[in-house]
């Protein structure tokens, strides 16, 4: 894992305070299409935390997975002793990124990992339809890896184990969570239950094409994860854009917390990043 401070600048498309006071730490490069992606998390001259992202050279848009991943959170549901995929398997293809150490780990408190997540088929029910489309998850998580990687599967929810089930979609008490996320039993192995933006434009009825929307997961009870979830052909127009994050009243664990997602694009570097920024340190209440 590399910890690596480097300067940033306008060409990364990357938010920038200043290049003398802006530094950039970033993770080791995995293999993601025909490019590369990489965690990083930019910090202000005191080591507040600018933004929290995943940074993607502009191959990462070709030569991904067509059909699912007949291997991921798979299980028998109809107990026939084998895996019908595509039907018996959730088919993502998932990219684990550990935080880089040292100073930048300790300023995105409680964020403590990133998952990145190809879905070529979209989401399945209980899952909106129009969620189908190909695209991207980017989980920032809060809960612990080790925590996530518990939640078993299963023939309830999105093929998770019905105590698991459970857990997961038990609700989060209303002033962690703005109202209008929601939980649909969207809840899956290895990951937690989502809790959906009601008034996402795509979900109205005669809405516009799915392009991104934003998703508060859950576990037990808590927040575990906030996921920006944007699709194929939208980071492929290039876009530069920011969109607000609906705010909860209070949060449970005390730490530095995003207002915004952004999704960017460079026409210096061609990379494109996806992050969440606007951070602001709120209190345990």
């Amino acid at each position: 894992m590399v910890a690596l401070a480097v300067t940033a600048s306008v060409g990364d498309g990357l938010p920038v305070a200043g290049a003398s006071e802006t530094k950039v730490f970033v993770s080791d490069a995995q293999t993601l299409g025909k490019g590369s992606a990489w965690v990083y998390v930019a910090l202000d001259a005191k080591g507040h935390p600018l933004a929290l992202g995943v940074s993607m050279t502009k191959g990462v848009l070709e030569g991904l997975p067509a059909n699912p991943n007949p291997t991921s959170r798979c299980f028998d549901k109809n107990g026939n002793g084998k895996i019908d995929a595509p039907e018996e398997c959730l088919g993502d293809y998932e990219l684990v990124f550990p935080l880089p150490q040292g100073d930048a780990a300790k300023a995105v408190m409680p964020f403590n990992w990133v998952g990145v997540n190809w879905n070529s088929h979209g989401h399945p029910a209980p899952a909106p339809p129009p969620w189908t489309e190909p695209h991207f998850d980017f989980h920032f998580y809060i809960s612990p890896r080790e925590t996530v990687k518990m939640l078993r599967r299963g023939k309830c929810g999105e093929l998770i184990d019905c105590e698991d089930f459970k857990k997961a979609t038990k609700p989060v008490p209303a002033k962690y969570v703005h109202r209008d996320h929601i939980s649909v039993g969207a809840a899956v192995p290895a990951m937690g239950n989502h809790l959906i933006n009601s008034k996402a434009p795509e979900l109205a009825k005669g809405g516009p094409k799915f392009t991104h929307t934003f998703i508060f997961g859950a576990d037990d009870g808590r927040v575990t994860f906030y996921e920006p979830m944007i699709t194929r052909e939208y980071l492929a127009s290039n876009p530069s854009t920011c969109v607000l994050i609906k705010q909860p009243v209070a949060w449970e664990v005390a730490g530095f917390y995003p207002t915004k997602y952004c999704i960017r694009h460079s026409d210096q570097t061609g990379r494109h990043t996806v992050s969440i920024e606007g951070f602001v340190e709120r209190p345990a209440n």
